[in-house]
């Protein structure tokens, strides 16, 4: 999780009162867009309790409905075992197809998850080459790589920056989107 605590310290303005409700009833419609954002809140916890099921529920609607950056999100959660509230250990097997499917669709935050198993062998062959070449078609459309932090810590600060935008906390996305791909 990001430790809010260690961002700088500011002062940031109150968010307008966030109701989830209408947010959680488009994505019920079949709303892909919806979908991925109301997963992404059940995963941050922000708005709504924190539900890693839940997150997965909505997350696959809306990555199966086209939502390459819910791909991302999914092979995030797959990777870390972030996909219950115990059981299943982390497998980045099951994360690898999600972040393909993201990739595929030219995201960026997809291809960079991608990179990360390639370049440490979780879930796929370790193929360094491969990894280069993802991570060098992440940066080319903003993804940075950020040396002082691990590839995982980086997708995880693009989600809760996600969360805050969503909710109109756009301060916070700010500060915890930096070097994270502007949470696009």
């Amino acid at each position: 999780m990001v430790c809010l605590a260690l961002l700088p310290a500011q002062t940031l303005a109150a968010p307008p009162p966030f109701d989830p409700a209408p947010l959680q009833a488009q994505a019920q419609a079949g709303d892909a867009e919806a979908a991925f954002k109301f997963g992404t809140l059940d995963y941050v916890g922000l708005g709504v309790v924190q539900d890693y099921i839940g997150a997965v529920h909505y997350l696959s609607l809306a990555a199966n409905g086209g939502n390459a950056e819910a791909a991302c999100e999914l092979g995030f959660l797959y990777q870390t075992g972030s996909i219950g509230q115990g059981p299943p250990p982390p497998d980045p097997k099951d994360a690898a197809p999600w972040y393909e499917k993201a990739a595929a669709a030219g995201n960026a935050c997809g291809e960079f998850g991608l990179a990360g198993l390639y370049a440490s062998g979780q879930g796929l062959a370790k193929d360094p080459a491969q990894a280069a070449a993802l991570y060098a078609k992440a940066a080319a459309q903003g993804f940075a790589r950020d040396p002082t932090s691990f590839p995982l810590q980086q997708l995880q600060r693009r989600f809760y920056a996600v969360a805050f935008d969503i909710t109109g906390q756009t301060e916070w996305a700010d500060l915890v989107s930096h070097d994270a791909g502007g949470g696009q």
